[in-house]
Parts: structure tokens; sequence; C-alpha cells
């Protein structure tokens, strides 16, 4: 399969660079590929002539789109779709830095499966600056800053587990700093929406409407990025937020998308009393669920551990399971596909999924959805 990896930039030369350069120890398998299309959205501060002097051992395209008044990040990504050669379309932003693995494990969630979108997640580093003759060499996390925090979406998936197709919101977790996704359907739905010209919610509005089209967004567990650290400006991005919440909810008035309103109480920089991101995430996912009558909570949940000895039938076995009640699987596995296969299926009910948890997030998820099984086997690892 041969991957287009998507990255648009503009006017952040020292951000793009380390992104770039990381990707020259991408490890990809058999006649797997990929090529990166660069969308520079009207550059000013010499990145086409810093990127064309970069030592790049991968194929790479840089499309310099002049700077009008219908420039946006929806534009230059639609820019980089058209151009792209791959049937997979990967996207990442210009101010992250990749791991090693990253091209190679969106490619596996979409070998075997037409009909997904993969994300991925992000790690956020501290100010400070990378190592380029370090990188060039090889990735090492001692070329990067330290990592500052998780992403915040983990939050929600050690909370509700990481089966994404199991949450009411999923669409709204993709991000296009990781994420992938075949060509045809990005065509099919029209691409990202270039009415949406400020921050916030071109992608996550894309992510509603190929949740629409039927396909199954999945957690991508493996394919890391490290998001460098710049500083943004809080009133300016609440300004953004809330303007391109209007067109959102204009364009798509479904009550699952006007229930994002709850994410509002933690944008807005002016409240006395603000929550967490986490919690305001939790009510808005919880709301959606309410509306379709599936809240998890209160239910009996059965515990299905799958180890080495028993992954050839682990699917078969979860399914099975999965069909006849609510079911909690706790993977002690390393097997990467097992994740995607699970996230994939349709069982009718409740179907969490934790991939090597620790004793803590045993105990927690026991906690939260009322099953002593958890409690015994948190003792037990």
């Amino acid at each position: 399969m041969k991957a287009s990896l998507v990255i648009p930039t503009y006017n952040s030369r020292d951000l793009v660079v380390p992104c770039l350069m990381s990707l020259n120890h991408q490890r990809l398998e058999g006649n797997d590929a990929f090529e990166v299309v660069l969308v520079d959205d009207g550059s000013t501060d010499g990145t086409g002539e810093r990127v064309d002097s970069l030592p790049l051992t991968y194929p790479i395209r840089r499309i310099h789109l002049p700077r009008t008044e219908n420039s946006c990040r929806s534009a230059a990504r639609n820019a980089g779709i058209r151009a792209a050669d791959g049937e997979l379309i990967v996207f990442a932003d210009g101010d992250q830095i990749i791991d090693p693995e990253f091209i190679q494990e969106h490619i596996r969630c979409h070998r075997d499966r037409g009909d997904v979108v993969a994300i991925g997640f992000r790690d956020y580093l501290e100010p400070g600056t990378v190592d380029l003759g370090l990188l060039e060499k090889g990735f090492t996390p001692t070329a990067l800053p330290p990592v500052a925090d998780r992403d915040e979406r983990a939050q929600v998936t050690d909370a509700l587990s990481q089966n994404m197709g199991n949450l009411a919101t999923g669409w709204h977790f993709l991000y296009g700093c990781n994420v992938s996704v075949r060509k045809e359907h990005l065509l099919a739905v029209g691409g990202f929406d270039e009415n949406i010209k400020r921050w916030s919610f071109e992608d996550v509005e894309l992510g509603y409407r190929l949740h629409r089209h039927g396909l199954t967004l999945v957690h991508n567990l493996y394919s890391r990025v490290y998001h460098q650290f710049h500083p943004e400006s809080g009133q300016e991005r609440y300004d953004d937020w809330r303007e391109n919440f209007a067109y959102f909810t204009t364009k798509h008035p479904e009550l699952e998308v006007r229930n994002q309103w709850v994410l509002d109480a933690y944008f807005d920089p002016d409240r006395v009393s603000r929550p967490s991101w986490f919690e305001a995430y939790l009510r808005f996912e919880f709301a959606c669920r309410a509306i379709a009558g599936r809240l998890p909570l209160g239910r009996s949940y059965e515990v299905l551990v799958v180890d080495a000895d028993g992954l050839d039938t682990a699917e078969a076995e979860i399914a099975r399971a999965g069909t006849a009640g609510d079911l909690i699987v706790v993977d002690t596995t390393d097997d990467r596909g097992l994740p995607t296969a699970v996230q994939t299926m349709r069982t009718g009910h409740e179907l969490l999924y934790f991939k090597q948890p620790g004793p803590d997030l045993l105990k927690q998820t026991a906690g939260s959805f009322g099953c002593a099984a958890l409690l015994d086997r948190a003792a037990g690892a």
C-alpha cells in the first residue's frame, strides 16, 4: 500500500523542519511506500528555501499556494489530497515530530479494511529546541524536549475504553494532526469544508461527515506524534471556536452536533469556574449517549481476558461474548491487530476494550462500571 502524508504549513519554518527531518526514519514493511505532500500555504518566512535544502531520504512534493483571503487549513489540506498519489491519505500538522512507526501503523489499520478512519494521539513537548544534528542521525527521544503531557483524548479512552467505535462522539476525536482515511472516501464526502477558515472544527466537521458516510472510527494506539511547543492566544482561539461552532451547527443541526456546546464551558477564558477538558467532554459524551438511550452505567459486564495462549481465537470469542451481553475485554498481549479488529465489531451491546492496562486503570474501571472481576485482575497484575 502507498500512503500520502499531507502536511500543511504556514510561516512555521522552525517547526516544520524537525517534522520533515523526523520522517527520514520511517520503518516500512515489504512493498509499502509513502510520499510527503507538503502544502506551503503562502509562507513568507523562507520555508520553501529551507525545506529544499534539507537532506531528506523520501519522496516529497512541496506545493506553494498563493496567500489569499480564502487561504485556510481546509483549502491547504484539500490541495494536498488532490495532489496525492497514494490510495491512503495520512494527515499530520507541520508542528508535529513523527514517530518512526507512524506511517506503517496507519497502513496496518487500512490494509485489510476499506471503511475505517484511523485516529492517533499526540504527546505535548515542553518548550525547548530540537537537536537537528542528533535527529538527522536517528530518531531518539534525547533529540527532543521532554514530554510535558499526554493527549487530552487519552483521558477519555482511559475512562471509557480504547474502543473508539463504542463512543457516541468518536467523530469529535478526528484531529488533523494524526489521522488517516482512504482517498476515495475523502473525495466522496468532498474533503475539508473550506468555509471553515479559522482555528478549530475543520477536522472535527470532516470526522462527522465521514461518520455519517458509514465509516468506522478506530483508535490507532501506535501511531504517535509529538507536538512542538509554541505559544497560542487563548482568547483568539475561543473567538475562532465560537464562530466555527455556529457554522458547524447551522450546517449540521442534529442534536449530537449541537451538544458540543457543552465544551464551551472549558474554552471560555472569562468563566470564573471552568471544568477541565475531560470533565466537559464526559458531559458531551454522556449527553449523546442519553439521546441514544445507551448510558453504560448500572449494567452487568462480563470480563474477558485475552492472553497469548488465547490470541488465535480471541476475535471469535470476543464476538460471541459481545453478542451475548455487555463485555469488557482486557488484552494483555503485544498483538497490534486485535485493537483494530475489536473496534470494528458491532455486537449490539457495550463493548469496552483495554490494551495492557495497569492495575490502577483496572481499579478505576472496576469502580466506574461496578465490575468486581476487574478488581481481581488488578490484584493479580
